[in-house]
C-alpha cells in the first residue's frame, strides 16, 4: 500500500509510460483517496472533506464537514445505490447516476469515480499535457481538467481536479492516496 502526500516533481514520460500505468492501476481493486471538495451549482456553494473508499466492485464516496459529521454519503455497487444526506435520511436506487440526479437534479459522474479520481478516461475522449499525463477528460454531460498531479513513488495521480457540467463546478483537492 501506497500513503501520498503530495509531490510535485513530475517526470515526462511517453504516452505510452501512461497508458501501462492505467493498464496497471485498472487493476487495483482497492485504493483510497481523501481531501477537499467544493461543490458549486447556481443556488448553492458547498465545501468539505471528501474520502473515497473502492474495494472491488464497490465504492463508497463521503463528504464530511470541518466538524466530522456526513454531510453526503454515496455507497455504490452493482445495481445498488444508497445515499444518506446530513440529516441521515437514506435513499435506494440501482444507479448512482440517477439517485444522484433525482436527489439533487445535477448530473453527477458518480457511476464513473473511481476512474476519474484516477485519471483513467476509459472509452471516453481525452486530451493529454505536454508530460503525457491526461489533461482533460470529455463525458457527454460534463468535462474533468486534471490540473496537477503528485507522484506517489509507484504511480503519478491526480492532485486538483475541476469537474464542469451544466450549471454545476465541482473542485477536488486530493491530498493522500492509498494504493
Amino acid at each position: 500500500m501506497i500513503f501520498a502526500a503530495g509531490c510535485n516533481s513530475i517526470p515526462d514520460n511517453p504516452p505510452e509510460f501512461y497508458e501501462n500505468q492505467n493498464a496497471e492501476l485498472a487493476k487495483i481493486t482497492s485504493f483510497g483517496a481523501s481531501g477537499k471538495i467544493a461543490i458549486i451549482e447556481k443556488q448553492n456553494r458547498l465545501s468539505s472533506y471528501v474520502n473515497v473508499s473502492v474495494k472491488d466492485d464497490r465504492y463508497l464516496l463521503e463528504l464530511t464537514s470541518l466538524t466530522g459529521s456526513t454531510v453526503f454519503r454515496l455507497e455504490n455497487s452493482p445495481g445498488e445505490a444508497r445515499i444518506t444526506d446530513s440529516e441521515g435520511k437514506q435513499y435506494s436506487g440501482s444507479s448512482a447516476d440517477d439517485l444522484a440526479r433525482q436527489l439533487t437534479g445535477l448530473s453527477i459522474p458518480a457511476r464513473r469515480l473511481p476512474d476519474i479520481i484516477r485519471a483513467i478516461p476509459g472509452d471516453l475522449p481525452f486530451v493529454r499535457n505536454a508530460d503525457s499525463t491526461i489533461s482533460e477528460i470529455t463525458h457527454p454531460e460534463f468535462t474533468v481538467i486534471y490540473e496537477r498531479y503528485t507522484n506517489t513513488g509507484k504511480f503519478i495521480l491526480p492532485e486538483f481536479i475541476t469537474l464542469k457540467g451544466k450549471d454545476l463546478l465541482i473542485k477536488i483537492r486530493i491530498n493522500k492516496w492509498e494504493i
